[in-house]
């Protein structure tokens, strides 16, 4: 094996390894459930979820806490 075969070689071998990382590396914690929260969606108030991570079932928006609903 020569030296340019040896480069390539690490160089892919970091690639595949940096590929892995980004896609199956450290994820986000999904947001805490807040007992009694409603979440609505900012342009259909009507579309509500007592899901944080649930999306508007008409525009596909994440939902946004509520706070007139939690008063």
């Amino acid at each position: 094996m020569d030296i340019s075969q040896i480069i390539v070689s690490i160089t892919g071998v970091a690639l595949i390894g940096l590929t892995l990382w980004f896609f199956f590396g450290g994820r986000a914690k999904p947001p805490q459930k807040v007992a009694g929260a409603l979440y609505a969606c900012p342009m259909h108030p009507w579309i509500t979820s007592n899901d944080p991570a649930a999306d508007c079932s008409i525009c596909g928006m994440k939902l946004v806490r509520s706070e007139v609903a939690n008063s």
